[in-house]
C-alpha cells in the first residue's frame, strides 16, 4: 500500500538546525508548515529517534533554512549521516551562523529561527510548535521539493 502522506507530495525541503550544550545538527525535513500569522508560528515535526528531536526537545529552540536547488548534495549529506557522529557543517562546508538561540546555515536563502512553545506528540512524530524570534533572509532562491525518498525536484 502506497503511504497516504506521500499523497501530499512533492513538499518543500527545509533543513532544521539546532544545538544544545555545543552539540549541533542539520537535518533535511519536508514536514514543515506554517500554523500562524499574527504571530508568526511555525510546526515542524521530528521522529523521536532523530538526534535533532533531542536537540530540540532539550533547547527548546531550532532554526528553519530554506534549502536552494544548488544545496541539494548537502542536504542528501544530512539525511545520510547522523549528527551524533558528524560534524555536518564541516562535511557541507556550510558556515554556520549564529542566530539568537541556536545556529543558522549560512548558504540558506532565509533562516526562520523559532522558540519552542508547544511539543505535540503524532504518532511516530512530535510536532514542535515554534514562535518566530528571528528572521534572517540572504537572497532570493528557488527551493527543492521532495517528490519520494531521495528524489528532488527544483520549482
Amino acid at each position: 500500500m502506497e503511504k497516504p502522506y506521500h499523497l501530499l507530495y512533492p513538499m518543500r525541503v527545509v533543513l532544521v538546525s539546532a544545538r544544545y550544550e555545543g552539540k549541533e545538527s542539520i537535518m533535511p525535513a519536508a514536514w514543515c508548515f506554517p500554523l500562524s500569522s499574527d504571530p508568526p508560528m511555525f510546526g515542524v515535526a521530528i521522529a523521536k529517534k532523530r538526534f535533532t528531536y533531542s536537540l530540540i526537545h532539550k533547547s527548546k529552540a531550532f532554526a528553519i533554512n530554506l534549502a536552494s536547488p544548488d544545496m541539494q548534495e548537502g542536504v542528501l549529506l544530512c539525511g545520510s549521516k547522523s549528527g551524533r557522529d558528524s560534524d555536518k557543517f564541516a562535511a557541507t562546508g556550510w558556515k554556520r551562523e549564529e542566530g539568537k538561540k541556536t545556529v543558522l546555515v549560512g548558504e540558506a536563502p532565509a533562516s526562520i529561527e523559532c522558540e519552542v512553545e508547544k511539543e505535540i506528540e503524532a504518532g511516530d512524530h512530535v510536532v514542535f510548535v515554534g514562535k518566530a524570534i528571528n528572521v534572517v533572509k540572504r537572497g532570493d532562491a528557488k527551493g527543492i521539493y521532495q517528490s519520494g525518498g531521495t528524489e528532488f525536484i527544483g520549482l
